[in-house]
């Protein structure tokens, strides 16, 4: 349920009726943390070229690499690590080594898949065809939730725009490994906005007939709204409006959602109500890409007042949470009892990469190492109060302080 109150993020994650099992649950959690065995991936890249007006199509054929086991283990303030057998860590921060990968570069994805493992588990001794296009989609999906829960923890609002926008708005890509289906975050919201149609007859409402208007609850006001029934039949009916993209299809069933959708949850009603006050009054959301998005006029962030900055954290945190919760799902606690140790059954790289961000604290971030030549963690985990700390490790800072020096004296 969505409340006025701000909340810490993982007061979200978990249901109100269920709050001293999770409680326990999450002391175990903590006093362990997690570990995650796994193996090394062997690739081969396909280009098929179609067309001269056409990128080419890349298929990767990925296959489990038995003669490179791997143990990765999560540490708090290091992240998830790679560990050996016996505990040592050979390789920190692999969530920063992910979101330092470069957009839209096939080979860096491929390096990090035959270095860390493939996401999901792979049938041994066969190639699996996987498009490259679809694992770049995933592993967008990664990075934008760990900007996002970044960009709260700063209050950064254009930011929050921008991943909330891309992690509601963006296609759900699958990749299929035997008989196995496995998507990204279904958003129940983006569900209803590629599908929902349904545009009543309100000619008959009382309201309609006496003022030439219908009031909707909303969620996002607090109270209800008027809307000019004027406005609501051209969208029906995809007429000229005064609001540019008023015929687009997202708005059009947003609209649609407005005015229909009683019987959703308080959250998903949130949504809709928060997008639609969002686009009727900033602008219309026309597609959405990785980092950012188009829209139909030009999209000002000086006109989010207050009104939307506070709606847009609470939006936030609400799509951070069924984003980690979708990906942890099979996630589930498991007791050695011959070590009597409590620990987390992990079973894949995704759900490794998902469960270090749930085990990320509220007021934690990735920040980016601002040495231009940083070979070491470009992107680091830092408190968010640590408002000085500019660069990965020391190295960096006087590498960067000697390269000011050498420019000033150019």
């Amino acid at each position: 349920m969505v409340s006025t109150k701000a909340e810490p993020i993982h007061d979200i994650f978990h249901g109100k009726d269920s709050a001293v099992m999770d409680e326990k649950i999450y002391g175990i959690s903590l006093k362990t943390m997690f570990q995650h065995e796994g193996y090394g991936c062997l690739c081969a890249k396909d280009t098929v070229n179609t067309s001269p007006d056409e990128a080419p199509t890349v298929t990767l054929k990925v296959c489990p690499d038995r003669n490179a086991h791997l143990l990765f283990s999560y540490a708090p303030k290091d992240g998830l690590n790679m560990t050996g057998v016996a505990g040592g860590i050979h390789e920190k921060n692999i969530l920063g080594k992910l979101l330092a990968l470069p957009k839209g570069d096939v080979d860096k994805h491929i390096e990090f898949i035959e270095k860390y493992g493939f996401l999901y588990q792979l049938p041994e001794n066969e190639y699996t065809a996987v498009e490259a296009s679809d694992l770049i989609d995933i592993i967008n999906r990664i990075k934008s939730t760990i900007r996002l829960y970044s960009c709260i923890n700063k209050k950064d609002y254009k930011g929050v725009l921008i991943y909330v926008v891309y992690l509601l708005f963006a296609p759900v890509t699958e990749i299929r490994i035997g008989d196995d289906v496995f998507s990204t975050c279904i958003h129940r919201f983006k569900s209803l906005l590629d599908s929902y149609n349904l545009f009543p007859d309100l000619s008959r409402e009382p309201e309609v007939a006496a003022n030439g208007t219908y009031s909707v609850d909303d969620a996002f006001l607090g109270k209800k709204n008027a809307i000019d029934i004027s406005f609501y039949n051209a969208v029906r009916s995809g007429s000229d409006t005064n609001l540019q993209g008023s015929k687009d299809p997202w708005f059009k069933n947003l609209m649609a959602m407005y005015i229909g959708c009683r019987d959703v949850d308080e959250e998903t009603r949130f949504l809709i109500d928060f997008f639609y006050h969002l686009q009727t009054k900033v602008s219309v959301i026309k597609e959405v890409h990785f980092g950012g998005f188009k829209s139909y006029t030009t999209f000002h962030e000086d006109a989010l007042g207050e009104s939307f900055k506070n709606a847009l954290l609470k939006i936030a945190r609400i799509v951070v949470a069924e984003e980690i919760n979708h990906n942890i799902r099979g996630i589930h606690p498991k007791y050695n009892g011959g070590k009597l140790t409590a620990t987390w059954q992990v079973d894949t790289l995704i759900e490794a990469l998902y469960f270090s961000i749930f085990y990320m604290r509220n007021g934690e971030m990735y920040k980016e190492c601002e040495n231009p030549n940083c070979k070491r963690d470009r992107f680091f985990l830092v408190e968010a109060t640590r408002t000085n700390k500019h660069y990965c490790c020391e190295q960096c800072r006087n590498a960067a302080g000697a390269q000011r020096y050498r420019n000033r004296q150019l």
